[in-house]
């Protein structure tokens, strides 16, 4: 298993400050945002099984939720993940996207634009203070995965499947639990959502790591100087 995550804090460009954790792998970067009324801490422990498959883990609380700033705002929630991706993609290169709930209705609406090719939606349901329409959705490669005993999954699913736009793959198993509490209690969406990570969201990442392997190298020896500094 990886070392314990560090913290992380994402300056926006309207100056709020969103705070999450990272598991520093070196691997594809995969970032997990917990749904409204909740904090990153609902991912726990689905965070460090996935750092624990090669990934480069970051997982962000929402604005106003846990250590990030604001007052929670369900209407700022689109537009706050597009400003916290693209941070993390500048830095990174593209992201594979971890969402539940209304989070992952409000992700129907990213797309590479915004550096997520590679995304995944848990028991999502309808953020209906968001006013989304299905049908402005964003494409992107979608894995889409829920309880087939959760209702209202079920019917969020039955209902807007099919006009998702972009790519799409569905796994569904018979259980009622919801959320990460579906990953923690049926560990084969974990070993699918491996999987997808691994076909999806790799190539994207290879490919940014060759555009910028300068960048990178440079980037590399200024870490281990300023640790030589310190331990010196």
């Amino acid at each position: 298993m990886p070392s314990g995550p560090i913290p992380v804090a994402i300056a926006l460009e309207s100056g709020l400050v969103l705070r999450g954790h990272e598991f520093s792998v070196d691997g594809p970067p995969i970032v997990f945002v917990h749904d409204f009324d909740a904090d990153l801490d609902a991912w726990v422990p689905v965070t460090s099984q996935m750092a624990g498959q090669g990934f480069r883990v970051i997982s962000m609380d929402l604005r106003g939720h846990g250590l990030s700033e604001g007052e929670p705002d369900p209407l700022s929630a689109i537009d706050d993940l597009r400003g916290m991706l693209g941070e993390i993609r500048a830095i990174f290169g593209p992201v594979g996207l971890v969402s539940y709930g209304r989070m992952a209705h409000a992700s129907f609406f990213i797309d590479e634009r915004w550096g997520a090719p590679a995304q995944i939606a848990v028991s999502p349901v309808p953020a209906e203070d968001l006013n989304l329409d299905i049908d402005q959705s964003k494409p992107a490669m979608r894995m889409i995965t829920y309880g087939s005993k959760d209702a209202e999954s079920s019917t969020f699913v039955d209902d807007y499947y099919g006009r998702l736009r972009g790519q799409k793959l569905l796994v569904s198993t018979g259980a009622d639990e919801s959320g990460p509490e579906l990953i923690r209690k049926r560990p084969q969406i974990m070993e699918h959502m491996t999987m997808f990570m691994r076909r999806y969201l790799t190539g994207h990442h290879l490919a940014f790591i060759a555009d910028h392997a300068d960048e990178i190298a440079a980037r590399a020896e200024q870490i281990a100087a300023a640790t030589e500094t310190e331990s010196g």
